[in-house]
């Protein structure tokens, strides 16, 4: 009786860590499975460096845009700033338009003067409208021709589904986005590291402390990696978050829009993260070119033309279905002379399992000349006299 004591005690002490690992590993199975219980206008979440969407609901959905102008706002400012137009303890000047602002400001005065650096805390952490006039009237003069070059830099992106009318004010019924593009403008937003510190600061103060800034997107002092974005809410657009974390070189973009509760947008954007980091990765598909053949050139001053992979592509796959990546090469038979080097002659199809992930072409890595009758002539003479 004593050993059976021992072994079912054994077993309780063996069985326990497996019970709990089970519990956390079924939260993190059904992370996302009740995410359309919430309401809101949309969502989606997309791998930050290839753009690929893992999970989405009306992702191409026009909605009421709210605060996400700001993003706009934020991105060309920073790469103006990239561009030496202005430096982070550059002083700007605000202006009548800037201090009559309304909605979420920090109470700038007519002629004060400001660095860019507080702006941009203004402008992230704070939501502020007079901060994005500011910006707006020192990039490109005044607020509307600032607006175009928004909207232009939007097509530029592909933000096919978006239309601004401000820099700063929120409710515009003619002010409208999508999840979808929202994530693609987070994205290219990424990619100015020197903003991520500003994008997850909970409270900052600005104006030698007469202005505290405190960051609606609460999930930037308890998500773990958190790299950004913003979070906002209007009458009009409801409660929205743009939120980025990145994890062991992972990068996931969550948009949700339209939420009708204040905490339900930023439960919703950690499940979607969390799916992101739990069940996908990102990888470059394994791939040799040794199996590839030299393609024949016909009419050519040489017989054939060796082939390669114009670009391999970081490919973002499911944990699970890892191992049924493959490739495969279209080419044709032969191609005819003359041949340029770079020239795209077929392609190679990654797929995971059945369903196609990418396409890119296949090129040639040297240049064959069309041969002539001189041209065989002396090639032949240089062979006999060698």
């Amino acid at each position: 009786m004593r050993i059976k004591k021992i072994l079912r005690l054994f077993l309780i002490i063996l069985l326990v860590p497996v019970l709990i690992f089970s519990k956390f590993y079924q939260i993190g199975i059904f992370a996302d499975d009740d995410v359309d219980s919430f309401e809101m206008q949309s969502y989606v979440l997309m791998e930050a460096s290839t753009g690929y969407v893992v999970s989405s609901r009306d992702e191409y959905k026009k909605v009421p845009m709210g605060a996400v102008n700001k993003l706009m706002t934020a991105l060309i400012a920073v790469e103006k700033l990239n561009d030496g137009i202005f430096e982070y303890d550059t002083e700007l000047t605000a202006s009548l338009n800037a201090h009559n602002a309304g909605g979420a400001v920090i109470w700038l005065d007519n002629g004060e003067k400001i660095t860019v650096s507080e702006l941009f805390k203004g402008l992230l952490i704070g939501n502020a409208n007079d901060a994005a006039i500011v910006f707006a009237e020192e990039i490109s003069g005044d607020t509307q021709k600032f607006v175009s070059l928004m909207n232009e830099r939007a097509g530029e992106l592909g933000m096919k589904d978006t239309h601004f009318t401000s820099c700063a004010n929120h409710d515009d019924e003619n002010q409208y986005t999508t999840a979808h593009d929202t994530a693609l403008l987070a994205a290219e937003l990424l990619k100015y590291e020197e903003l991520y510190e500003i994008m997850t600061t909970r409270i900052e103060y600005i104006r030698d402390g007469k202005t505290e800034l405190v960051n609606e997107n609460t999930m930037v002092n308890r998500y773990n990696g958190i790299t950004g974005m913003k979070a906002s809410h209007t009458e009009l657009s409801g409660y929205s978050v743009i939120a980025s974390a990145s994890r062991n070189s992972e990068s996931y973009i969550a948009v949700v829009l339209g939420c009708t509760d204040s905490k339900d947008r930023f439960t919703v954007a950690g499940k979607l993260l969390d799916k992101g980091f739990l069940f996908y990765k990102t990888v470059v598909p394994g791939f040799s070119e040794e199996y590839m053949k030299p393609l024949k050139v016909k009419k050519g001053t040489d017989a054939a033309v060796e082939v390669k992979v114009e670009k391999f592509p970081m490919l973002v796959v499911s944990k699970s279905h890892e191992s049924e990546l493959s490739a495969v090469i279209f080419l044709p038979g032969y191609v005819k002379a003359p041949v340029r080097q770079g020239q795209r002659v077929g392609e190679v199809a990654f797929y995971c399992g059945e369903t196609l992930l990418y396409e890119t072409p296949l090129i040639t890595k040297n240049a064959v000349e069309k041969n002539t009758f001189l041209k065989s002539l002396l090639k032949l003479m240089g062979k006999m006299f060698k």
